[in-house]
């Protein structure tokens, strides 16, 4: 088509990867009935090998649509109903809460209300049965709130959804995805093993911290445990070719992969999400941008960032994939430029509230949850937060600048400085009225007295 990236767009692409210290970026964009991939920037600082439209990146937890289509597959063959415990499905299935547990149902699993811990990512080897000796050691898994109440992003609920799938399919994961999505949508250079994506052209992940020199990320693959949450190796060509077949309602080049039922059930808000989007549906965020639905899902790994979206009613996609831990600042600012460009949506700033000072005050405080401690201070009418995180994919500490947040509703704030910007945090108050949790990064975040 020629999408023709004009100058002005392309410009903005390149500025944005110096801006955040990115070294490239794949973009695809679907409009018009077309698809135009572009490249930037190096795949590796070591090789400087460009980045190439056929490059191949970790898409991280756009993993998480795929799973969910092929949970749908289940549903449509009556294999699966979305409200039937799990544990009918894997009687041997153990949480931290067992009463819980028999409450927790696919669709729970699938929207990240399951409500107990999420990261956890257990190396169980290259076997056939990681996944399944990853989900047995689940037994001492915290139970934070209880089944279907609230959102928290919820890692181990897809390697679940994940070992259900084996389960009913009979062959490992990796198998059905393969055989059930990749090869009927010609996704040719989509792989979830790294030896299988070696041969071909492939970024390399690259971490930039705090006040040091960006540098390549060592520990390349996810654990083969971890493959029905982020495992997806793929292309921005190939990613618009499963977008495309979610935009035609489960159908692509005469491959139908689900009915047009359960594709559009997938795009309908099941649980409020928080922080990421306005709601969660079957596997895919939701956001409401100027009367339209956007459906997309991001992915973070070691050193790549990702993000697919996709307008339905005006029939676009963007694929954006991008190799530094910095990257979503980019993906978000990108996506802006691409959704008003080709699907005429106007992005607007949520207005700001006052609050009084004690509101805000009772907001202040410590914050902690595995791997991640916050300290919310008040600061000229709004919130500082300071935020100290270990990555459960490569072990590192990092201490992140304080950043400011500004208040969109009495109980909830938008980041407006440092690459977190645009991302909303909430507060939610116990059953005595004091502040229970904080949601940042869509996970709940207890309050520590």
């Amino acid at each position: 088509m020629a999408l023709s990236l004009a100058t002005d767009l392309q410009a903005a692409i390149e500025t944005e990867l110096d801006r955040w210290d990115v070294p490239g970026m794949a973009l695809g964009i679907f409009a018009e009935g077309e698809s135009e991939v572009l490249a930037f920037g190096s795949a590796s600082d070591e090789t400087r090998a460009p980045v190439r439209p056929d490059t191949i990146f970790q898409i991280g937890s756009i993993t998480k649509v795929f799973t969910a289509t092929l949970v749908m597959q289940l549903v449509e063959e009556g294999l699966v109903d979305l409200d039937t415990p799990v544990v009918r499905y894997l009687p041997e299935l153990r949480l931290g809460d067992m009463k819980a547990l028999h409450a927790i149902t696919p669709r729970m699993l699938l929207g990240h209300v399951g409500g107990f811990f999420g990261d956890l990512f257990t190396d169980t080897g290259m076997g056939d049965d990681a996944l399944a000796r990853f989900v047995a050691g689940f037994g001492t898994l915290a139970q934070i709130t209880p089944p279907g109440t609230l959102f928290s992003y919820c890692n181990t609920g897809f390697a679940i959804a994940g070992l259900l799938i084996e389960r009913l399919r009979g062959v490992p994961f990796e198998q059905v995805t393969r055989e059930r999505l990749f090869e009927p949508l010609g996704m040719e250079r989509t792989f979830l093993f790294p030896h299988e994506a070696i041969t071909y052209p492939l970024a390399i992940g690259h971490n930039t911290l705090p006040d040091q020199e960006r540098q390549i990320a060592r520990r390349y693959p996810l654990p083969r445990a971890s493959n029905p949450a982020g495992g997806i190796l793929s292309t921005a060509g190939d990613l618009l070719r499963f977008a495309r077949a979610h935009l035609n309602d489960g159908e692509l080049d005469g491959q139908r992969i689900l009915s047009p039922e359960s594709a559009r059930l997938m795009r309908v808000p099941q649980y409020p999400a928080g922080s990421f989007a306005d709601a969660y549906g079957v596997g895919w965020m939701l956001r409401t941008i100027d009367g339209a639905t956007v459906a997309g899902h991001g992915g973070s790994t070691n050193g790549f960032r990702a993000q697919l979206s996709l307008v339905p009613e005006r029939g676009v996609a963007v694929a954006m994939l991008t190799n530094g831990s910095r990257g979503n600042a980019v993906n978000h600012a990108i996506e802006r430029l691409v959704l008003t460009r080709y699907a005429g949506l106007v992005f607007a700033e949520p207005p700001r509230v006052a609050l009084a000072p004690e509101r805000l005050a009772r907001l202040a405080g410590h914050y902690e949850r595995p791997l991640n401690r916050v300290d919310i201070a008040v600061a000229d009418g709004a919130l500082t937060i300071a935020q100290e995180a270990e990555s459960p994919l490569n072990g590192q500490r990092v201490v992140f600048p304080p950043v400011r947040a500004e208040a969109i509703a009495p109980d909830r704030f938008l980041i407006v400085e440092g690459e977190s910007a645009g991302e909303t945090i909430e507060f939610i108050d116990g059953p005595n009225g004091e502040v229970r949790f904080m949601r940042l990064h869509g996970r709940l975040t207890d309050r520590v007295a």
